[in-house]
């Protein structure tokens, strides 16, 4: 059991090491993107792992054995669809949200992953009593990344909209002006990286105008739990995808 705690510790360490790295280096260089290619190998692979899992065990239950179908059919191509959609949506926003992060939302959201990580731990292990292995992950996954979301996003959002800092001069700007504002944000140099993030940082500019003329009404605190949700249900997802990957490879050393 505390193997399985230190995996959960681990994966939570290992995201944000990762993305701190690339907040430090970007504002200096774009080689900061290196410090991806490590966390999108991960994510790829543990999404594919569990997922390749599942298809496989459906497609055995489905198809008999003596059909041809059962060589050709594998599940490889959905399951290797599914992960690279995941990761292509989760990575951007994953190194957005490392650059606009104020230090007080880097621990309710260090708190999220490490509560994620342990859920699904739990659920995993609960699950494992009633479901065969990949099922049993599945569900724990999706478990574990939802109920981890719904309880953190009220507290996230909370602390966005009370302790996060934005500039002074959105308030005063139209909805085109804010939008520049926030493009602005970015590092003077442009490449690549910045083409991807700058409708981010436009968006980000964008909701805040929206937020500034609703003042604190209802509908203002909706739109920004709605932007947290989102951001929570992907650092949650991930890092419990580095949990399982971390998972996998102890087991697979264990059987060797």
């Amino acid at each position: 059991m505390i193997v399985k705690y230190f995996d959960a510790c681990l994966a939570m360490l290992l995201l944000f090491l990762l993305l701190y790295l690339w907040r430090a280096i970007y504002p200096e260089s774009d080689w900061a993107a290196l410090a991806f290619l490590p966390l999108l190998a991960m994510l790829f692979w543990g999404y594919l792992s569990f997922s390749a899992a599942i298809y496989r065990a459906r497609l055995h239950i489905a198809i008999k054995p003596e059909s041809p179908l059962a060589g050709i059919l594998t599940g490889k191509i959905k399951a290797v669809f599914g992960a690279a959609i995941f990761v292509l949506i989760s990575v951007p926003l994953l190194a957005w949200q490392a650059l606009t992060t104020d230090f007080p939302e880097v621990l309710a959201l260090m708190a999220l992953c490490l509560f994620a990580n342990l859920l699904f731990i739990g659920l995993q292990s609960g699950a494992q009593s009633h479901l065969h292995r990949p099922f049993a992950t599945g569900a724990a996954i999706s478990l574990g990344t939802w109920i981890a979301a719904i309880i953190f996003i009220p507290i996230i959002a909370w602390m966005n909209w009370n302790y996060a800092s934005y500039p002074g001069e959105i308030r005063g700007a139209g909805f085109s002006e804010a939008v520049i504002l926030g493009i602005q944000e970015l590092p003077q140099r442009r490449g690549w990286i910045a083409e991807v993030l700058a409708p981010m940082y436009a968006y980000e500019a964008g909701k805040l105008w929206v937020v500034v003329q609703l003042g604190a009404s209802r509908w203002a605190t909706t739109l920004f739990s709605l932007d947290t949700a989102l951001i929570g249900f992907i650092v949650a997802r991930a890092s419990i995808i580095l949990t399982l990957l971390i998972q996998t490879l102890n087991f697979d050393e264990d059987t060797k």
